[in-house]
This record gives structure tokens, sequence and C-alpha cells, in this order.
């Protein structure tokens, strides 16, 4: 075909009127996807192609994070190319995908075994962010951001266990919809953090990834839109730069939705604490083998090496507390409003050398500002949404995390559809 349309469901439209064939809109997809890989290089291995040529999502060819098993194959997670592995299956989100007439082309890269707010990655070349060279690239799951961010992909599967869906979307401008603890299911897929880890979904649209959550969850039904959504807003008094605090309160004044001013400082720092003994617990059983005899990731080692020295009565009592924490979060903060707004990161998208751990430029507090705000969500098991609202003073993209209650992902993406988008508007 000509020229593929800019999002996935126009694209979609086009097959079903048979203005296109399924098998050329793939080709044009792949052919795509290989040229820009050249300037944007994210891809980990290129994959043969299957054509369903059956569902709603027939047609459509697709790439993602390199940390789920496919048909024979397993991943690389990070750390090198994937390898072949008779009678491997594919993880359960690529498999709801494939039922959906989804296809497969590439594989992409990753921070090592999950374990990382950047793209940085001594295994693979430096991810370049598609909207600024000079901008980092948020992980884990970097080459999915990388890959829809260029338009190598209308959409890519990612895993968020403190941030890593969100995080990376939000550098790259993006939608980045990280689901429900437990909506969709992590069989096959390597694990970080099994309590924290969720499957989330990258796009540049709301209606690509509702798309994509529609296949992953069919079940999940889209209730109606109420006329007028009630929000609340918090933005710590001390830990948010200046620039991003005014260009959400900017954004949320105009926002068709009763917004109500918050704080719940008190209650992050809790729960954040929380979220930290899970994933430095957790990080360090999934990986004891490779810390025990240091041959673990830098990255792993900073998170587990800590876990190995935690109190198991500390992660028991987290662990404990967890579901009680998440109905009081409910109550206090959903009971009479559909949203939580809060930062997405607590300042403007930096230059990646600054939070490139060993480089002469680094910052500890700026890499710090890229997770902060994350966490305790994965704790909680809140669907989130990072969602781009603004431009910065050097043209960067300022995005707010919006959370919901538990399987609410359909209206946070009625929510996304409302609002203007700040990028990819030809």
């Amino acid at each position: 075909m000509r020229e593929l349309p800019e999002r996935m469901t126009q694209l979609q439209a086009h097959i079903r009127a048979g203005q296109v064939s399924a098998q050329d809109a793939l080709m044009a997809q792949v052919q795509r996807g290989q040229g820009l890989n050249a300037k944007f290089p994210c891809v980990v291995d290129a994959l043969p192609l299957h054509a369903s040529g059956v569902g709603p999502l027939a047609g459509i060819a697709l790439a993602h994070k390199d940390i789920f098993q496919l048909d024979d194959r397993l991943p690389g997670c990070g750390v090198g190319l994937g390898h072949a592995q008779a009678s491997v299956h594919a993880a359960a989100a690529i498999a709801a995908l494939q039922q959906a007439g989804a296809s497969q082309w590439a594989t992409l890269v990753m921070a090592p075994h999950a374990c990382g707010a950047t793209s940085q990655n001594t295994h693979f070349a430096r991810c370049v962010n598609p909207l600024d060279k000079d901008a980092v690239v948020g992980g884990s799951s970097s080459g999915s951001a990388v890959a829809v961010a260029a338009g190598m992909s209308y959409a890519a599967l990612g895993t968020d266990t403190a941030g890593s869906v969100r995080i990376p979307a939000a550098t790259c401008g993006l939608i980045g919809l990280k689901t429900t603890h437990g909506a969709v299911s992590t069989q096959g897929c390597a694990p970080l953090a099994p309590s924290l880890d969720s499957v989330g979904i990258l796009s540049r649209h709301a209606q690509d990834a509702r798309e994509i959550w529609a296949a992953l969850c069919p079940h999940m039904a889209r209730a109606a839109a109420t006329r007028t959504a009630r929000c609340h807003l918090w933005l710590p008094e001390d830990g948010v730069a200046p620039e991003v605090a005014q260009a959400i309160r900017t954004w949320a004044a105009q926002l068709d939705a009763q917004v109500t001013p918050l704080d719940m400082a008190d209650t992050f720092d809790s729960l954040n604490r929380h979220a930290q003994r899970v994933l430095l617990h957790e990080t360090a059983r999934t990986h004891h083998a490779s810390l025990c005899d240091g041959s673990a990731e830098p990255s792993v080692q900073a998170i587990g090496l800590m876990g190995l020295g935690l109190p198991l009565a500390w992660y028991q009592a987290s662990m404990q507390s967890r579901a009680a924490l998440l109905q009081d979060f409910v109550t206090r903060y959903f009971h009479d409003a559909e949203f939580l707004i809060l930062p997405s990161l607590a300042a403007p998208v930096p230059d990646w050398q600054t939070v490139d751990v060993g480089h002469p430029s680094f910052d500890r507090a700026a890499l710090f500002a890229l997770h902060r705000y994350m966490g305790f969500v994965n704790y909680l098991g809140l669907p989130a949404l990072n969602l781009p609202i603004a431009r910065d003073m050097r043209g960067r993209a300022v995005c707010v995390q919006v959370l919901a209650r538990p399987f609410a992902e359909h209206r946070l993406l009625d929510l996304a559809e409302q609002v203007p988008p700040v990028f990819w508007t030809h």
C-alpha cells in the first residue's frame, strides 16, 4: 500500500472496507518498521510473519518487549538475543493478541531483566528518543516506547513493575497503560517481582490502546461514560518541579471535569515503603542464584542485594497489609471521584547522560525523579495511565499519571480520548 495511516484504528477500517488486504497491510508495516530501525535501533530479533487472517486485529503487525515467550522461543530479557526452545508456548498476553488476529514482526530491547528506570543497557545500542535525540528513554520497556514513538509499531506490549511502562511512555510522549494487577495473565512473561508485575500497553493514540486492551481482556465490558467525571488532584508541594506543577495545574483547570485538590503525602510515603519492600525482596528471590554467584546484572544487583538483607518479616507484613490498604485507598480517594491525577515524572524529561549510571554527568536526583511516583501504584495493583498533556520549554513531553479503581481501564481510555493530543497530531 502507498502510505500507512496515522492510527491503527484507521488501518483496521481500511482492511474491513476492503481498501487494502490484510497481507499488504502487514508487509507495509514490516517494511516501515525495518526501515526505521536503522535510525532508531530497538529491534532484538526480526520474526517470521504469521498472518492469522481473522479477528479484529487481522492485518496488524506489532512488536513487543523481549520479555514474553513466543512459540518455540524464549525471550532474551534485555541481556541477549532470544533463543529457540522446543515446546515453549507463547505467553498468555501474546496468545490473546494472536487470537484477535494480530501478528508480531519483532521483539524489542529492554533494560536487563526489566530492572531499570532508563534504557541503559550495555548489551545493545543506546535507545534514541524519537522526540529528542538528547532526551532519555525511560525503562524498562524502552524499546517498546521507541518503536511506537518512531512509528515502527502502532502499539507495543511492555511490563510494569515499578513504572516500566509509564516511565518510557512519559519520556516519549505516549499513552502508557499499566493494567490492573492480575487483569492480564503474566504466564509466559519473565518475572521480576511477581506481586507487582503487570502487563501494559504503549501507543500513540488512546483508540489504538483500547483495541489492544480489548483483545487482551475481551471479557471486560466498556461501561457507558458519565457526562462529567470527578477527579482528585495531588501535586506534592516539595517533590515536583515548578514547571511540571504549573503545566498540570493549567491542564487540570481546562479539563472538562470537576477537579478537587488534595494532599495524600502521608498515604504515599507509607505505601511507597511497602512497595519498596516487596520490590527488593521479590527481585532478590527471582534472581537469587545470580546474586549469590556474582553474575547478576548491575541493575539487578542494585536492587537484589538490598533485598537479600531485607528482614523477611517486613516483606510478610507488607504483603499481609496489601488488601486492606487497597480497600482503604479506594474508599478514601475514589468514593467521590472517578480518577486521581498526579505527576508521572517529578521533573522535566532529562538528558540521557544525566540518568546514565557511571556517566560523568550522572545526577542521582534526576534518576529518582523518573520513578518517584510510580511504585506505590504497583503495590496497590491499580490501573494507571500515562497521558501527555503539554510540552516543556525544550519541547519535551509533560505528562500526568491518572489512577482509577481496579479494572477501570476503559474509563481511563475514555478520559484519554477526551484530551487533545500534544504529539502525533497529523
